[in-house]
């Protein structure tokens, strides 16, 4: 599994702003189509969801402010 990991962030070293850019861009693009799709789905779970995304937002600003202090 490490080896699969190891060549994964490889391959991620070899990627621009621009291609991380693209892939954010991508990445919200199907985040809008999916709840377009299924809006009435992710009602019921407007709760769960708020929760998991103040997390990882959480999570992320910790990450990031621990990069910046080295």
């Amino acid at each position: 599994m490490s080896t699969f990991i190891r060549r994964l962030l490889d391959a991620a070293h070899t990627f621009t702003a621009v291609d991380f850019a693209i892939f954010k861009v991508c990445l919200l693009a199907i985040g809008v189509l999916l709840g377009a799709y299924f809006s009435q789905f992710f009602m019921e779970y407007i709760d769960f969801i708020w929760v998991i995304g103040i997390l990882t937002w959480v999570f992320l600003m910790v990450r990031v402010t621990r990069f910046f202090r080295r």
